[in-house]
Protein backbone atom coordinates (compact mmCIF):
# COMPACT_ATOMS: atom_id res chain seq x y z
CA UNK A 1 0.00 0.00 0.00
CA UNK A 2 1.26 3.27 -0.95
CA UNK A 3 1.15 5.94 1.99
CA UNK A 4 1.78 9.37 -0.07
CA UNK A 5 1.81 12.82 2.41
CA UNK A 6 -1.19 13.97 2.97
CA UNK A 7 -1.07 17.09 0.60
CA UNK A 8 0.05 14.87 -2.07
CA UNK A 9 -2.22 15.82 -5.52
CA UNK A 10 -2.12 12.36 -6.16
CA UNK A 11 -4.76 11.46 -3.40
CA UNK A 12 -7.60 13.43 -4.93
CA UNK A 13 -6.95 11.59 -8.18
CA UNK A 14 -9.51 8.79 -9.00
CA UNK A 15 -8.44 7.16 -11.97
CA UNK A 16 -4.71 5.49 -12.73
CA UNK A 17 -2.38 7.72 -13.04
CA UNK A 18 1.54 7.87 -14.82
CA UNK A 19 3.64 9.01 -11.83
CA UNK A 20 7.02 9.71 -13.12
CA UNK A 21 9.70 10.92 -10.30
CA UNK A 22 12.54 12.87 -11.72
CA UNK A 23 16.24 13.14 -10.65
CA UNK A 24 16.47 16.85 -11.70
CA UNK A 25 15.83 19.17 -14.61
CA UNK A 26 19.84 19.24 -14.92
CA UNK A 27 19.89 15.38 -15.72
CA UNK A 28 19.86 14.89 -19.73
CA UNK A 29 17.95 11.21 -19.08
CA UNK A 30 15.35 13.13 -16.93
CA UNK A 31 14.51 15.72 -20.48
CA UNK A 32 14.65 12.54 -21.93
CA UNK A 33 11.83 11.64 -20.28
CA UNK A 34 9.72 14.35 -20.40
CA UNK A 35 10.29 14.56 -23.96
CA UNK A 36 9.34 10.49 -24.45
CA UNK A 37 5.90 11.52 -22.51
CA UNK A 38 5.27 14.18 -24.27
CA UNK A 39 5.23 12.49 -27.59
CA UNK A 40 3.35 9.70 -25.85
CA UNK A 41 1.02 12.38 -23.74
CA UNK A 42 -2.24 11.69 -26.09
CA UNK A 43 -1.76 7.73 -26.21
CA UNK A 44 -1.53 7.40 -22.77
CA UNK A 45 -4.57 9.19 -22.14
CA UNK A 46 -6.64 7.44 -24.57
CA UNK A 47 -5.57 4.29 -22.35
CA UNK A 48 -7.88 6.28 -19.61
CA UNK A 49 -4.18 7.21 -17.46
CA UNK A 50 -3.79 10.73 -16.24
CA UNK A 51 0.11 11.91 -16.38
CA UNK A 52 1.85 13.20 -13.39
CA UNK A 53 5.54 14.33 -12.81
CA UNK A 54 7.15 14.89 -9.38
CA UNK A 55 10.19 16.84 -8.95
CA UNK A 56 12.65 18.36 -6.52
CA UNK A 57 12.47 21.92 -8.04
CA UNK A 58 10.12 25.05 -7.22
CA UNK A 59 7.08 25.18 -9.25
CA UNK A 60 8.57 28.69 -10.47
CA UNK A 61 11.65 26.27 -11.50
CA UNK A 62 9.76 23.53 -13.34
CA UNK A 63 7.41 25.71 -15.02
CA UNK A 64 9.70 26.76 -18.18
CA UNK A 65 10.63 22.95 -18.84
CA UNK A 66 7.54 21.65 -18.64
CA UNK A 67 6.23 24.60 -20.94
CA UNK A 68 9.40 23.64 -23.55
CA UNK A 69 7.93 20.00 -23.33
CA UNK A 70 4.59 20.94 -24.03
CA UNK A 71 3.83 19.40 -20.87
CA UNK A 72 1.37 22.36 -19.35
CA UNK A 73 -1.31 19.93 -18.72
CA UNK A 74 0.32 17.36 -16.38
CA UNK A 75 -0.19 17.27 -12.89
CA UNK A 76 3.21 18.82 -11.57
CA UNK A 77 4.12 18.01 -7.69
CA UNK A 78 7.51 20.15 -6.62
CA UNK A 79 8.70 17.96 -3.85
CA UNK A 80 11.78 19.65 -2.77
CA UNK A 81 11.93 17.46 0.77
CA UNK A 82 12.12 14.06 -1.36
CA UNK A 83 8.60 13.04 0.49
CA UNK A 84 7.06 11.18 -2.69
CA UNK A 85 10.38 9.49 -3.25
CA UNK A 86 10.51 8.34 -0.01
CA UNK A 87 6.73 7.59 -0.19
CA UNK A 88 7.54 5.40 -3.47
CA UNK A 89 10.75 3.89 -2.19
CA UNK A 90 13.10 5.42 -4.25
CA UNK A 91 16.93 5.65 -2.59
CA UNK A 92 19.77 6.61 -4.12
CA UNK A 93 21.45 4.99 -7.54
CA UNK A 94 24.50 2.59 -6.67
CA UNK A 95 27.77 4.38 -7.50
CA UNK A 96 28.79 1.93 -9.89
CA UNK A 97 25.65 2.47 -12.11
CA UNK A 98 26.65 6.53 -12.46
CA UNK A 99 30.32 5.73 -13.23
CA UNK A 100 29.39 3.12 -16.10
CA UNK A 101 30.81 3.77 -19.45
CA UNK A 102 27.73 2.73 -20.86
CA UNK A 103 25.66 5.31 -19.25
CA UNK A 104 28.11 8.02 -20.39
CA UNK A 105 27.97 7.09 -23.52
CA UNK A 106 24.32 7.14 -23.37
CA UNK A 107 24.31 10.36 -21.53
CA UNK A 108 25.97 11.57 -24.40
CA UNK A 109 24.02 10.63 -26.91
CA UNK A 110 21.07 11.84 -25.10
CA UNK A 111 22.40 15.36 -24.05
CA UNK A 112 22.82 15.77 -28.03
CA UNK A 113 19.33 15.62 -28.35
CA UNK A 114 18.32 17.45 -25.21
CA UNK A 115 21.41 19.47 -23.95
CA UNK A 116 24.05 18.98 -21.70
CA UNK A 117 23.39 19.99 -17.79
CA UNK A 118 24.66 19.84 -14.22
CA UNK A 119 22.84 18.51 -11.36
CA UNK A 120 23.18 18.71 -7.44
CA UNK A 121 25.54 15.81 -5.58
CA UNK A 122 22.12 14.90 -3.98
CA UNK A 123 19.83 14.76 -7.22
CA UNK A 124 22.55 12.75 -9.52
CA UNK A 125 22.64 9.77 -6.77
CA UNK A 126 18.85 9.91 -6.87
CA UNK A 127 16.94 7.21 -8.05
CA UNK A 128 14.30 8.24 -11.21
CA UNK A 129 11.51 5.66 -11.21
CA UNK A 130 7.39 5.50 -12.84
CA UNK A 131 4.90 4.16 -11.66
CA UNK A 132 1.21 3.49 -12.32
CA UNK A 133 -1.07 4.29 -9.39
CA UNK A 134 -4.35 4.27 -8.44
CA UNK A 135 -5.58 5.41 -4.85
CA UNK A 136 -3.05 4.04 -2.72
CA UNK A 137 -2.24 1.46 -5.04
CA UNK A 138 0.77 0.45 -7.31
CA UNK A 139 -0.34 -1.27 -10.34
CA UNK A 140 2.65 -1.20 -12.44
CA UNK A 141 6.02 0.16 -11.59
CA UNK A 142 9.73 1.02 -13.21
CA UNK A 143 12.61 1.02 -10.87
CA UNK A 144 15.42 2.30 -12.69
CA UNK A 145 18.68 0.10 -12.40
CA UNK A 146 20.57 3.05 -13.67
CA UNK A 147 19.38 6.87 -14.70
CA UNK A 148 20.17 5.92 -18.74
CA UNK A 149 17.09 3.15 -18.32
CA UNK A 150 14.49 4.06 -21.07
CA UNK A 151 11.10 2.77 -19.75
CA UNK A 152 8.67 1.75 -21.94
CA UNK A 153 5.83 4.39 -20.48
CA UNK A 154 2.93 3.51 -22.90
CA UNK A 155 3.32 -0.24 -21.83
CA UNK A 156 2.98 0.87 -18.28
CA UNK A 157 -0.08 3.05 -18.91
CA UNK A 158 -1.80 0.32 -20.35
CA UNK A 159 -1.49 -1.78 -17.81
CA UNK A 160 -5.06 -1.32 -16.07
CA UNK A 161 -6.54 -2.34 -19.33
CA UNK A 162 -4.65 -5.72 -19.28
CA UNK A 163 -5.35 -5.78 -15.66
CA UNK A 164 -9.12 -5.37 -16.70
CA UNK A 165 -9.45 -2.28 -14.22
CA UNK A 166 -11.05 -0.37 -17.45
Amino acid sequence: MLSLPPDSPLNARSGPTLVILLRSFGCTFCREAMSDVAQLQASIRQAGVGIAFIHSESAEVAAPWFAKYGLEEVVRISDPALAHYRAFGLGRTPAAAIVDPAVWMRGAASALAHGFGTQTAEMIRRQPGVFLVRGDRILAEYRHRSPADRPDYLALARTPVQLGLL
